[in-house]
C-alpha cells in the first residue's frame, strides 16, 4: 500500500512538471515584425513541402525501379513485389507534402494581410484602408 501511494505522488508530481505550461505576456507586435513571422514560415513550411515531394517521388521511382529489375534478374516472375512497399510509402510521404503548402500558403495571405492594412484585432492598432471622394461646391 505504501509503495503504490508513493508510486502515485511520484507520477501526480512528474505530470505536473511534464504537462504544465508557462505562461508568458504576448508583447504587441509591429506589422513589419508580424510579416517577416509569416514570411519566415511560408519559407519554411514550402521548403519542408518541397522536401517530402521530392523524397516520396524518389521513393516511387526506387519502388517501381526495384519491382522492374527484380522482374528481369529473376528467373522466377511471379513475386515481383519487392518495391511495392517502398512505392507505397513515396505516395504517403507525397500526399504528406500537401498541408505544408497549404499551411505556406496561409502564412503568404497573413503577410500580405499585416503589410497592406497594419496590425487589425483585438489589443492593436486599429488600420482600415478605403475610397474617399471630395466635392467642392
Amino acid at each position: 500500500m505504501k509503495t503504490r501511494l508513493i508510486i502515485l505522488i511520484f507520477c501526480l508530481g512528474f505530470f505536473n512538471n511534464a504537462l504544465g505550461q508557462e505562461l508568458t505576456e504576448e508583447l504587441n507586435k509591429t506589422p513589419q515584425e508580424l510579416y517577416d513571422f509569416h514570411i519566415s514560415k511560408k519559407k519554411a513550411n514550402n521548403t519542408a513541402g518541397w522536401i517530402t515531394l521530392g523524397g516520396g517521388i524518389a521513393m516511387i521511382v526506387g519502388g517501381i525501379g526495384i519491382n522492374l529489375s527484380g522482374g528481369l534478374l529473376d528467373e522466377d516472375t511471379t513475386n515481383n513485389n519487392k518495391g511495392l512497399w517502398l512505392s507505397y510509402l513515396g505516395g504517403a510521404t507525397t500526399l504528406s507534402s500537401i498541408p505544408l503548402f497549404i499551411a505556406g500558403g496561409k502564412h503568404k495571405k497573413n503577410a500580405q494581410i499585416q503589410l497592406q492594412n497594419g496590425a487589425v484585432g483585438f489589443d492593436n492598432k486599429f488600420n482600415y484602408s478605403g475610397i474617399s471622394v471630395v466635392y467642392s461646391f
